[in-house]
């Protein structure tokens, strides 16, 4: 299957392609190696692909709000002066375009614009909108979201071991956090703690709002990782950290349900990055292979080829299916936490399957940095851990249709 598209759409994807290919590939060796930051390209993106017409359309609510819908951890995406249909195309299309040159760069723009920036803009107090948001939906300031912590990872809220102790007006936050995207560079934090001696929010985890400025808080450097390299990672270190009684998000008590939504948006997400992974690396292996010849005829010809691209292209083509499903609909779909984990499952394991089955295809080629799929692939394996790990969508899957 591939999609039938319009001529809106088609414009949509062509100038999100060309801008990608033009402005972001020529980076990505830079960003990769650490010696470039992704952060001042995303602003130059943000001014380039009018993005301020999308945040202005939301404020006035006649567009989605940006935590809704498949894809939604990356904030959203360009809707400008289009109808509610072609707008979910756009925000697909758009992270979609972006992961297929650069799955870590929109790991880390998603982080900043979803994780932090569309969470505090639908969370949030007016005053923390305007404040905390929309500097960082505008890509003036970057942001982080601290859930995972050294000793609790798929057990992130039993296991949390961050305090936030009330203190006045006040509250004093204790802890660390690790494997946090944007951490060593961020200029803001929402961080999650569990509270103590704050009333009815005493003993439950809740999200707070920290400044890179606060004394107290510190961060470490970037990891050195297997993939994902130009989206920098780090920890995130709270030594009594003071903030205002006004920065616990909202302003009042938030139940599990407020981490279980960041967690549906951010999978869903994920879910677009990995198809993009996918499609990017079997177009690779396709052309490659009709090009390529052995024994004086291409590859392509010999059938244990075709196996290959044949069962990566039932992959891409049912990942499009997933991500594609509201716009598909002509409708925004409210899906389970079932639903929304069972395509970040399937689209996460199947992102991995096409990128290594393109480094088979090009054989030695698909081994060097030059063909591209050796770095996708190492991309592709980050969705499978991270947003929760497979064992985690499987449990969370079971729990949901046994009720």
């Amino acid at each position: 299957m591939d999609l039938d598209l319009g001529d809106t759409e088609r414009l949509l994807r062509d100038t999100f392609r060309r801008w990608f290919a033009d402005e972001l590939d020529p980076a990505v060796p830079a960003m990769e190696r650490g010696d470039e930051l992704p952060y001042p390209l995303m602003r130059r993106m943000h001014a380039a692909l009018g993005l301020d017409a999308m945040l202005a359309r939301q404020a006035r609510g006649d567009g989605d709000r940006p935590d809704e819908g498949r894809g939604s951890s990356d904030g959203g995406g360009p809707a400008p002066g289009l109808d509610a249909n072609a707008a979910r195309y756009a925000r697909t299309t758009f992270a979609v375009e972006m992961a297929r040159v650069s799955p870590s760069f929109a790991l880390s723009w998603g982080a900043s614009t979803g994780l932090f920036g569309a969470n505090v803009a639908n969370k949030g107090t007016p005053e923390q909108v305007r404040q905390w948001a929309m500097p960082v939906l505008r890509c003036e300031k970057v942001g982080s979201w601290g859930l995972t912590e050294p000793g609790a990872g798929s057990d992130a809220l039993a296991g949390m071991r961050t305090t936030a102790r009330r203190d006045g007006d006040q509250w004093v936050l204790d802890g660390s956090k690790t494997f946090i995207t944007n951490a060593p560079y961020a200029d803001v934090f929402l961080v999650y703690a569990r509270a103590q001696g704050g009333g009815e929010v005493d003993g439950t985890i809740q999200p707070f709002l920290v400044d890179r400025s606060d004394p107290g808080l510190s961060t470490g450097p970037p990891m050195k990782k297997m993939g994902m390299r130009g989206s920098p990672t780090g920890e995130i270190f709270l030594d009594g950290v003071r903030i205002p009684a006004d920065r616990l998000l909202g302003g009042g008590v938030r139940r599990r349900d407020h981490v279980k939504s960041s967690l549906v948006a951010e999978r869903g997400g994920l879910s677009v990055l990995s198809y993009g992974i996918a499609e990017r690396c079997f177009e690779i292996a396709r052309d490659y292979a009709k090009t390529r010849t052995q024994f004086g005829r291409p590859i392509a010809d010999f059938q244990l080829v075709q196996q290959r691209l044949a069962r990566m292209w039932v992959a891409v083509s049912n990942c499009r299916r997933i991500v594609y499903a509201d716009w598909l609909a002509g409708r925004t779909l409210r899906e389970s936490a079932a639903d929304v984990c069972a395509g970040k499952l399937y689209c996460a394991e199947m992102g991995t399957f096409v990128a290594f089955e393109a480094i088979h295809v090009l054989a030695g080629n698909g081994y060097m940095e030059e063909y591209v799929v050796e770095r996708l692939a190492r991309d592709a394996k980050l969705i499978e851990l991270g947003g929760g790990t497979t064992e985690i969508q499987i449990l969370t899957i079971a729990r949901e249709i046994l009720g």
